[in-house]
């Protein structure tokens, strides 16, 4: 009679539990561990939880007013430039393949109004973007894509392999970003390579329409082999003084790894 009322007890509980209008525990062990991280800015001063290489080439790179906004003023001796054995800053979020990382409105201004593009003149070399470099910083192996002047070609978006110090580089055409901006779109694979895409800038108010960069996707040259992970982060530069000083900005960094 006890285990009679015992068992009785039991189907109880189980009929109670199985009924109830509560939700059940998620026990799906194979979660979707993937994240998004936005910045948007919104701070003020120096930027929030990114990994610094050579801080002292930019010395001027801020959050100010929702945006990253880069002061370049001074480029003796081409302290800011990426090409070949040359690294200036970087400023860059640690991820892993696969990936995606898009920047927003990024691209190049004056000291006065960041959202307008300083004139296409004497064959300046002034550009902000994206890189992707190896874990190690003091290795010249990166890939990048900028937009601003290119010398003779102004108005552009400028890709660049550079592999053990020595760069390939081409560009998209003049005037493909009449207003010295664009929103950039790399896409790191599962094997470890990138795609890249590139847009006019899209304030949110109509779906994306991404461009492959230069119909393909491809930077030009050979890219670095690529770990497991990779820093992703922002750059701005100039080649000599000409077109010294200007602004590289960029309104979002968005990332999904």
């Amino acid at each position: 009679m006890r285990k009679l009322i015992c068992y009785l007890f039991i189907a109880t509980i189980i009929f109670s539990c199985s009924s109830s209008n509560e939700p059940l525990p998620d026990t799906d062990d194979d979660q979707d561990t993937s994240g998004i991280f936005i910045d948007s800015f919104d701070g003020s001063g120096s930027l929030e939880d990114y990994i610094t290489n050579n801080a002292n080439a930019l010395p001027k790179v801020e959050q100010v007013s929702g945006r990253y906004r880069a002061e370049l003023v001074d480029n003796t001796d081409n302290i800011t430039l990426h090409f070949n054995e040359q690294q200036g800053r970087l400023d860059a979020k640690r991820v892993s393949f696969p990936f995606e990382f898009i920047a927003r409105n990024i691209g190049i201004g004056t000291l006065d109004d960041s959202q307008v593009a300083p004139a296409h003149q004497n064959d300046a070399y002034n550009f902000c973007g994206v890189q992707v470099h190896v874990l190690d910083l003091n290795s010249a192996n990166s890939s990048h894509v900028v937009v601003g002047h290119r010398g003779p070609t102004g108005f552009t978006i400028e890709g660049k392999n550079t592999l053990e110090g020595s760069s390939s580089v081409n560009d998209i055409g003049a005037n493909t970003v009449p207003d010295g901006r664009a929103d950039i779109r790399i896409v790191g694979n599962e094997d470890r390579t990138i795609t890249v895409y590139w847009q006019t800038p899209n304030d949110g108010s109509q779906n994306d329409n991404w461009t492959l960069y230069n119909d393909t996707g491809n930077l030009p040259g050979t890219a670095p082999i690529y770990d497991n992970e990779v820093y992703v982060g922002l750059i701005t530069y100039a080649f000599y003084t000409t077109g010294v000083p200007f602004v590289g900005t960029c309104d979002q960094v968005e990332i999904e790894d």
